[in-house]
């Protein structure tokens, strides 16, 4: 409290159900909705103050369901849970501290099968996603100072700038893809997609085979699974080392050539995924020459 009334921090996170009025026109809403696959909406539900119970009540929506993976050489299979407990309660916390409430605006949590989508109002703070993994230190400015404060003795949040670093590590260890993080400062919204399966087969076995990778790598392989550009001097050092294959723009992951150099079996590999086109070309040309055509 401040001069005997109540900060806007301690309504958002304690004051009673439907205390929200008091922060009129602000809104403090969280909505959760579930989609199918073809985007129809399945179940809905709004969320309001007192965040630090309301969270716990949206994170339980979350059909977060058990994966199992039989690896070789075992008859047990290993299992985890479709979503990160730390990411996904991480992404959320993130709206609710760095949601401009002055924009008037809900907080989004869409539920799609193999992802789930966060959205919030406000400019990015860190100002690119490059920034926020590269931070070096603390982050300088929170844009709600008391409400961060408050989160933070909450254990709800740290302000040391490793959440956003954590979310993509453990995605890395996990074997999944990345979070896609859609940033648009003009406009004011942050949104991420946390996702709970594979996209592409050859990432996720690179990843298990391929211990040595860093996260910078394994940002850019997804990108390259996703079908986005890379940086070109970033991808010249992945085709070197025999991690994609094909031509800007269009790479590829090549999980099975890194693996047929590590264990000198590339006359395997030419066999498996054919030779490239130019060979097949002039094949085709040298036969049509002996044949008289």
């Amino acid at each position: 409290m401040v001069n005997g009334k109540l900060r806007r921090a301690a309504i958002i996170l304690l004051d009673k159900m439907f205390s929200d009025s008091k922060l009129c026109p602000a809104v403090a809403e969280v909505t959760w909705t579930l989609r199918d696959s073809k985007q129809e909406v399945i179940d809905y539900e709004h969320f309001s103050v007192p965040f630090i119970l309301t969270v716990y009540e949206i994170l339980a929506k979350i059909h977060n369901l058990t994966l199992r993976e039989m690896p070789g050489g075992t008859l047990f299979p290993h299992t985890m849970k479709q979503y990160d407990d730390y990411t996904i309660r991480e992404a959320l916390h993130n709206c609710i501290v760095h949601e401009d409430y002055t924009l008037q605006q809900r907080i989004n949590l869409v539920e799609n099968p193999g992802f789930l989508y966060y959205a919030n109002g406000g400019t990015f703070i860190p100002g690119t996603l490059e920034n926020a993994l590269e931070t070096q230190g603390p982050q300088r400015f929170f844009r709600n100072a008391c409400l961060c404060k408050a989160m933070v003795h909450f254990n709800m949040i740290d302000t040391v700038s490793r959440g956003i670093k954590k979310m993509f590590t453990n995605q890395m260890e996990r074997r999944f893809p990345m979070p896609d993080y859609e940033i648009d400062n003009e406009k004011k919204e942050v949104a991420v997609r946390i996702y709970g399966n594979a996209i592409n087969e050859r990432y996720t076995k690179l990843l298990k085979e391929n211990n040595t990778l860093t996260l910078h790598e394994c940002i850019s392989l997804d990108a390259i699974q996703k079908g986005h550009r890379i940086d070109e001097e970033n991808a010249q050092d992945l085709l070197k080392r025999g991690l994609i294959e094909g031509e800007a723009p269009n790479y590829t992951i090549s999980i099975s050539i890194g693996v047929a150099k590590a264990s000198k079996q590339l006359p395997g590999y030419t066999k498996a995924n054919g030779l490239e086109k130019e060979k097949l070309k002039q094949m085709v040309l040298q036969l049509l020459k002996h044949a008289g055509i």
